[in-house]
């Protein structure tokens, strides 16, 4: 019985029904915390779970037009804290932050990328079944496609060419975009 344990069906069962269990707390949270967010003029970005057995942390993390202080998630934590206790949602060894996503953070959903257009970014997506990356500032969005302006640098061979670099705008579908993050320029 062991074998099929560790070999059969057993162990991706537990994997997707905790897969299917986590995604299903992110929702109820999700749904519990949203008004209080936008009575805060607040935006829901992500709700993570991290940690192990003994040390888990639930993280909501928010987004302000004008940034996210420490302050501000002082704020929010102390309101959504009773939120979370009174609908039992997190056991006794869970602990709670809340955070600004970062400026590091892959842009994943919709609303990442509205709220960082003009930003230059590194995305990665799907071209013709064929893998890409490019970099370029988000010019604009729309349900279902982002378009980025790329700028063509010259290569080091061209140097001497007298030919300024070139843009060019690309239409990358939401769908098929692997992975994006925003570009720091120091």
């Amino acid at each position: 019985m062991a074998g099929i344990i560790k070999s059969g069906i057993l162990l991706p069962l537990f994997c997707f029904l905790g897969t299917v269990f986590t995604q299903s707390l992110k929702e109820s949270i999700s749904s519990l915390v949203l008004p209080v967010l936008q009575t805060e003029e607040v935006e829901l970005v992500d709700v993570e779970f991290e940690g192990e057995p003994n040390g888990k942390t639930l993280r909501i993390l928010v987004h302000k037009n004008r940034g996210v202080s420490a302050e501000d998630c002082r704020h929010i934590a102390k309101i959504i804290q009773p939120i979370l206790s009174v609908h039992q949602l997190l056991a006794d060894n869970w602990s709670f932050e809340v955070s600004s996503p970062g400026v590091d953070r892959p842009l994943i959903s919709h609303d990442d990328f509205r709220r960082n257009q003009g930003q230059l970014i590194s995305v990665q997506y799907l071209d013709q079944e064929k893998y890409r990356q490019s970099v370029g500032r988000i010019e604009s969005i729309t349900e279902t496609s982002v378009l980025i302006k790329v700028e063509d640098m010259k290569s080091k061979r061209q140097k001497k060419s007298p030919k300024k670099s070139q843009t060019q705008l690309i239409e990358i579908e939401i769908a098929d975009i692997q992975s994006a993050q925003i570009e720091l320029v120091w």
